[in-house]
């Protein structure tokens, strides 16, 4: 089994998800855009590719040329019906190649934040097992508009669209994929103007506090997700 890791930025991987498929068996290709990494020109041959997430919006393209190779190669996934699965950015990028608005939320979500399934969340496979609450670990500022035909699965207090699915495009935008407390900081100092504006001066202090909080909680929940997901991409 092969999959495909699109990043966006060095520092934000596919994490644990890579560490659980790894152990799979499964060999990870990796394409590191803002390095300049092209991506194939088909995903044919690829069981997943994973979209991840990135301090850029879907919407400057200008700034950022590569997401308009990006954006292209997830229409041809959605064409080709390769399985798919966006965390953050990737989520925004999959909304915008199906036609819904990715804008600015009214608040921006950085540490961890209660998460709610609806009640088609409740009843997906995908997210089969996991509880109806449960506290996940977010950094963004957009949103997106739930694309035609999609599904909405979850929902905050803070962003009421935060996972979609439509057909083989699974849309999150929290982070399942983060790994601990190590990734938590690496993602803290690289973005360290945004925290302290968001949370304070002792945003840092805060941020891993909650991680440390957090990480045991989020574990189990990251790996019934990736039972569900594997179960998804190998089904016959």
């Amino acid at each position: 089994m092969k999959a495909l890791a699109v990043k966006n930025t060095g520092v934000e991987g596919p994490g644990s998800l890579a560490v659980y498929l790894e152990k799979k068996g499964c060999e990870i290709t990796y394409a590191d855009l803002e390095k300049g990494d092209k991506l194939p020109p088909s995903p044919e041959g690829y069981s997943l590719v994973m979209f991840m997430g990135g301090p850029m919006n879907v919407y400057e393209e200008d700034k950022y040329p590569f997401l308009r190779d990006e954006l292209k190669f997830i229409e041809r996934c959605l064409l080709n019906g390769t399985k798919m699965v966006g965390f953050c950015l990737g989520a925004q990028m999959f909304a915008r190649a199906l036609g819904a608005k990715v804008k600015k939320n009214h608040k921006k979500e950085i540490g961890w934040f209660d998460l709610r399934l609806t009640d088609d969340g409740a009843g997906e496979p995908l997210l089969k097992g996991l509880p109806k609450k449960f506290n996940v670990f977010q950094w963004h500022g957009d949103t997106f508009d739930i694309p035609a035909g999609a599904k909405l699965l979850a929902s905050s207090e803070l962003c009421a669209n935060q996972a979609f699915v439509y057909r083989t495009a699974l849309g999150l935008q929290f982070h399942l994929e983060v790994e601990g407390e190590r990734d938590v900081r690496e993602w803290s100092e690289l973005y360290i103007d945004e925290l302290k504006r968001e949370r304070g001066d002792k945003g840092m202090e805060l941020i891993l506090s909650e991680t440390r909080r957090g990480m045991p909680g989020l574990r189990p929940i990251a790996q019934r997700f990736y039972d569900n997901l594997y179960g998804w991409i190998t089904e016959k």
